[in-house]
């Protein structure tokens, strides 16, 4: 018999494995990316801050300036365009040390900005993540993606790789729970603040901050195509480095509950 002080199937943090040893493969489902955006000038307008430009120089260079600074920069991107002119586009700024992620709708005019960065949280190197409202300059009345409810009760299962498979269980707007199925981190388990957004019927914005690894997760969850696109902003604290990874996944909706209206329902029993 076990010990009563054993928990079967619990990994301590401990033995949990690098970060960097995470990344490996996890661009094996990510769709290709797109050169649509080439040539184009795309400047973000913000409720209390200065324009910002972009302009796509290329498939995999952009310049981005401060319009009223003339603060600027070249930064690498990839581009992907997860529903017909609806755009994730990522870059990093390596004089920052900043991940930045534009989910843009040039139908609508919408967008939304994902900044990622580093701080210090007694003593240890973090990372966190803002978000920004904004609109394409000429597209008035443009509105923010809303927040949404679609998510929760879902219990989906993303293939990352042919190695690599998490189920994520959505329990309300701000938390969620992964666990990884098979794969590097087969076993572990976490429940994570998350962020959800709406950015067209069946299309969402995921994004979640971990609480054990100073992770930062931006992904377009697609279920009318049922896949994602996303990427990690990681500091792995082992090898004391940065890590970034882009990456893609094949996503099955495996169930759908509705606790609040079984718990709110006169025949339920407790």
């Amino acid at each position: 018999m076990p010990a009563t002080t054993e928990t079967p199937g619990h990994i301590p943090v401990s033995e949990w494995p690098n970060l960097e040893a995470l990344a490996v493969g996890y661009d094996e489902h990510l769709m290709s990316a797109c050169g649509r955006l080439t040539g184009q000038t795309l400047t973000l307008v913000f409720p209390k801050a200065p324009r910002v430009a972009h302009r796509f120089l290329n498939d995999h260079t952009l310049e981005w300036e401060v319009l009223s600074t003339n603060q600027r920069g070249h930064a690498e991107y990839q581009a992907f365009e997860v529903r017909p002119n609806i755009f994730f586009v990522d870059l990093y700024k390596p004089d920052y040390e900043e991940q930045v992620t534009l989910v843009l709708n040039q139908t609508t005019g919408q967008a939304v900005v994902a900044l990622s960065g580093f701080h210090t949280v007694n003593g240890t190197k973090r990372t966190y993540t803002t978000f920004s409202d904004a609109a394409l300059d000429g597209m008035d009345g443009a509105r923010p993606f809303e927040l949404t409810e679609d998510l929760i009760g879902k219990h989906i299962l993303y293939r990352y790789t042919s190695r690599d498979a998490y189920e994520h269980v959505y329990l309300n707007q701000g938390t969620f729970t992964w666990h990884c199925l098979t794969g590097t981190e087969k076993g572990l388990a976490d429940t994570e603040p998350c962020k959800m957004l709406k950015l067209r019927e069946k299309l969402y914005l995921l994004f979640w901050s971990e609480k054990v690894m100073p992770v930062e997760s931006v992904v377009v969850v697609d279920l009318e195509q049922m896949r994602s696109t996303g990427r990690f902003f990681c500091w792995d604290p082992k090898p004391a480095k940065l890590v970034q990874m882009r990456f893609g996944s094949y996503a099955t909706v495996l169930a759908e509950t509705d606790a609040t209206r079984v718990v709110q329902s006169k025949t339920s029993h407790l």
